[in-house]
């Protein structure tokens, strides 16, 4: 299935992340055994998966490689441009924008795509405050309900070329808050599912596993 990107903001032009490549750079991450324990959360059904700050875009072609529909999104154009790591490779899986502002996934009629999954590994941290209610609107309207948001964050600074990359740092609890308003319920059962020796694909200061429990957080 072919997956279309409509955005007005194809990079996060104001964002560290773009004028000073780091992580987006550098990092590279995909874990089987993460894929293995995700996939029995479906009864063997494969689910579609979409990667906020997908970075070099390696766990989004290990799960193509296993048989889903994946897509990955980053805020720099830095891999695009250079065809770094597997952006020469699924060049239709990985996509730029800035995940901040609106944008629509959908598979050609404008409606937005709705995954099974979305995963985020320490990229949420990565905006500042004022653009959150935007990703996290992003984010509900891509996820089917029911749908679960997997990732990592952190709480500590991460500064390079006098910059500050980790913009919004707070503790699992205050994230929590912030999901629970925009519909969403903790997962914690579900951590202990990946809670086993190199089961995440990030292990940073926290993990963590929210579900959808309503389209417009209400219900």
């Amino acid at each position: 299935m072919k997956i279309f990107l409509d955005t007005d903001h194809p990079v996060a032009l104001d964002s560290p992340d773009h004028t000073h490549p780091l992580g987006t750079r550098r990092d590279n991450y995909e874990n089987p055994v993460f894929n293995h324990h995700l996939f029995g959360l479906f009864d063997g059904r494969k689910p579609s998966v979409l990667d906020f700050g997908c970075a070099g875009g390696a766990m989004v072609r290990s799960l193509i490689d296993d048989g889903c529909l994946a897509i990955g999104l980053d805020g720099s154009d830095y891999n695009l441009k250079a065809q770094n790591a597997e952006w020469g490779k699924i060049p239709d899986n990985l996509l730029t924008c800035d995940l901040g502002f609106p944008f629509t996934l959908s598979n050609g009629d404008g409606e937005p795509f709705e995954f099974d999954v979305i995963t985020a590994w320490e990229f949420v941290e990565h905006l500042p405050e004022d653009r959150l209610p935007a990703m996290m609107d992003n984010i509900k309207r891509h996820l089917k309900i029911g749908g679960l948001v997997i990732g990592s964050s952190v709480t500590f600074q991460s500064t390079a070329y006098g910059l500050e990359y980790h913009q919004t740092m707070n503790d699992l609890e205050w994230w929590e808050d912030l999901f629970k308003s925009h519909g969403f319920i903790h997962r914690t059962d579900l951590l202990q599912h990946f809670d086993i020796v190199e089961a995440w694909v990030r292990r940073v200061d926290f993990n963590f596993v929210f579900k959808k429990i309503g389209k417009y957080g209400n219900n």
